[in-house]
C-alpha cells in the first residue's frame, strides 16, 4: 500500500465549529434594525437550511456568490415578510461578516495537531464554505499551514464538492495521485463518497454518529478531528 503524502482537508464542521455562524448570526440579528424584532432562532434555522434550489443554481454557475448570499438572506426575510431592497441585503452580511468573524478564536490543541502532521505530511484545505476561508484560517492562526495557494475555495473555483473538478485541483496543484492521498472531512457526501470516487481515502469526522448513507467504506472513523492524530501519527 502506497503511504498517504498528501491530506485535504475540509474547514467548516471539521478544523472549524460552526458555532461562529451561529453566534455572528444572533449578535446581528439582535443589533440591526432590519432583524433586532424577529425569532432568532427560526431566522438561524432558514439561514442554515439554504433551499436546494439554491445550492443547485450556484453549483450551474447561474448565480454568483454574491447573489448567492443576497438570496439566502431574501428567503429568510420572506418568511417574515420583511421589507428590504438590496442595499440592505448587502449591508446585513457585511455586518455578519465583520462581527461571525470575530468569534473564530485559534485552538491550540488543532494548531498542535496540524504542525505535526505538517511534518509527515502536505496539507490542504477544500472548501465548500461560503464566508472567505483564508480570513476563517487567519482568525485560527493556521496561514502558515494552509497558505493562500493550499486553499481550495469552491466559490473561487466555482465548483462545489463533490464535483470531481475540485478534488482535481487540489491534486493537480499539490502533483499527487489520488492513492497518495487522503480526505478528511464531516460531509458523508462532500468529503467521503466524493474523495473516494476519484480515488482517495478518507476518514470521516462524524461527529453526530449517524449511519453511512452508501456501502463505501472509509479508512477511518472518527468522531472528533483530533482523534486522527492516533491514525497518522502512529510512530
Amino acid at each position: 500500500m502506497i503511504k498517504h503524502r498528501l491530506l485535504l482537508i475540509d474547514l467548516d464542521d471539521t478544523l472549524l465549529s460552526s458555532t461562529w455562524f451561529y453566534d455572528g448570526l444572533k449578535k446581528t440579528i439582535k443589533i440591526h434594525p432590519l432583524t433586532e424584532k424577529l425569532d432568532e432562532v427560526i431566522f438561524f434555522e432558514k439561514m442554515r437550511n439554504v433551499p436546494k434550489y439554491l445550492l443547485e443554481k450556484l453549483t450551474r454557475k447561474e448565480l454568483t456568490p454574491l447573489e448567492f448570499r443576497r438570496e439566502r438572506w431574501r428567503q429568510s426575510f420572506a418568511y417574515f415578510d420583511v421589507v428590504y431592497d438590496i442595499e440592505l441585503l448587502d449591508e446585513i452580511d457585511g455586518l455578519f461578516l465583520k462581527i461571525s468573524m470575530d468569534y473564530i478564536i485559534e485552538n491550540k490543541k488543532l494548531i498542535d495537531l496540524l504542525n505535526d502532521l505538517q511534518a509527515h505530511y502536505q496539507l490542504g484545505i477544500v472548501t465548500n464554505g461560503l464566508y472567505d476561508p483564508r480570513i476563517k484560517i487567519k482568525k485560527m492562526q493556521l496561514s502558515v499551514v494552509f497558505p493562500d495557494d493550499c486553499i481550495f475555495d469552491a466559490e473561487q473555483l466555482g465548483y462545489r464538492k463533490p464535483d470531481q473538478e475540485i478534488y482535481l485541483a487540489a491534486l493537480n496543484h499539490f502533483g499527487k495521485e489520488p492513492r497518495e492521498t487522503l480526505f478528511i472531512g464531516d460531509s458523508w457526501t462532500h468529503d467521503i463518497v466524493g474523495p473516494m470516487e476519484v480515488g482517495m481515502d478518507a476518514i470521516w469526522v462524524n461527529k453526530k454518529g449517524i449511519k453511512k448513507r452508501t456501502p463505501h467504506h472509509p479508512f477511518a472513523i472518527v468522531s472528533d478531528i483530533l482523534e486522527v492524530r492516533s491514525i497518522l501519527l502512529r510512530n
